[in-house]
């Protein structure tokens, strides 16, 4: 990202931002030291901004602050990707529940949107497959009225965004089993069916947790 391209806008959260897909991408892993020198050449500013990012990412525990050795990825850990994702199947299960029905345009959208994820799958495209899961996800929650746990669901869902990558992983490998599951969210939205919407997500929740255990316990984390 050149400096034109962060004219007029908060510098620091954009960069934040830059970082977090770089940790979400796995090209930064758990455990390396993130030197604002490098990280300032790398986007081409100053490392004020550059040491302010970092500040808020290590709010956000994506990173760690030693005060005496520096900035650091922070570590996989399976108790904290348990925690996490029971929060959100809490959160997200009563967003689902308070849903307002779709409009008909909004449904066309939602089927173009599951569309792109199959054929991201196909293409095993996973960085880009996470972006838009997200942003699935993000419409369907938009249906509820209950705009602050939106809020708070999208804030869980960027501190899981890291192990999301790895449940890429689970999702690239059992395509077939995913695009069902994604397929049955649009079909339960279409009919007003919200048992169908519960059941669905609950599956697709069981298929990433469990899946995502079994690679941090193979890693020992």
């Amino acid at each position: 990202m050149s400096t034109a391209e962060l004219q007029g806008i908060d510098i620091p959260a954009q960069i934040a931002q830059e970082i977090r897909k770089l940790i979400n991408r796995g090209q930064l892993p758990p455990g390396l030291q993130l030197r604002q020198s490098d990280l300032a050449d790398r986007f081409g500013i100053s490392r004020v901004p550059v040491r302010e990012a970092l500040k808020l990412l290590a709010a956000e525990s994506i990173i760690e602050h030693d005060p005496n050795r520096g900035f650091f990825v922070a570590p996989l850990s399976t108790d904290e990707a348990r925690q996490l994702y029971l929060m959100r199947q809490l959160l997200e299960a009563e967003l689902l529940s308070t849903i307002e029905w779709p409009t008909p345009a909004q449904l066309k959208q939602f089927k173009t949107m599951l569309t792109e994820l199959d054929e991201l799958l196909s293409a095993g495209n996973r960085s880009e497959w996470i972006e838009h899961h997200r942003a699935f996800h993000d419409a369907v929650f938009e249906l509820s009225p209950n705009k602050v746990l939106k809020r708070e669901a999208l804030r869980l869902m960027r501190l899981t965004d890291r192990y999301r990558a790895l449940a890429a992983d689970i999702t690239l490998r059992d395509q077939h089993l995913n695009a069902n599951i994604e397929q049955k969210l649009v079909k339960a939205l279409s009919t007003k069916n919200r048992e169908m919407l519960l059941d669905a997500y609950a599956e697709g929740r069981k298929m990433v947790a469990e899946g995502l255990m079994q690679i941090l316990a193979a890693r020992g984390v």
